[in-house]
């Protein structure tokens, strides 16, 4: 079974040297931030380009005013399933036969659970999450 809701992604840039990552968990930890999803990308201007999901999106703004962060947001889906085989083709097969397109997508499999972070047209959100759930 999957479930699927809507959640803000959080997109920001830091400088890309040591200790800027360990820099901001400390940060994020101090305020308690707690992060669903984060991954970052190396950029060849040396920077890095970071994108989250927060726990709380409200407390995950404030944070970013307070440590000066530029932060653009966009909403994505957030989709978890507990299917051992198969779930993630049984996702695309619905998204394909709605003729959903994907702008991005971001994949991992923890233990018995897989998330899938999925991007597309804001207008089509909602269909998204009634076609999952």
């Amino acid at each position: 079974m999957s479930s699927a809701r809507k959640c803000t992604v959080f997109t920001f840039t830091l400088t890309d040297k040591p200790g800027q990552l360990l820099s901001l968990s400390n940060r994020l930890r101090t305020a308690d931030i707690t992060l669903r999803s984060f991954w970052a990308t190396s950029n060849d201007d040396g920077t890095s380009t970071l994108r989250c999901i927060a726990e709380r999106d409200p407390q995950f703004r404030d944070f970013s005013h307070s440590a000066e962060l530029q932060v653009t947001e966009e909403q994505a889906i957030l989709i978890i399933s507990h299917e051992n085989a198969g779930g993630f083709l049984r996702i695309l097969e619905k998204l394909a036969s709605a003729e959903i397109n994907i702008g991005d997508i971001h994949a991992v499999t923890l233990k018995d659970q897989q998330g899938w972070v999925v991007w597309t047209d804001e207008e089509q959100l909602d269909l998204l999450i009634d076609l999952i759930d």
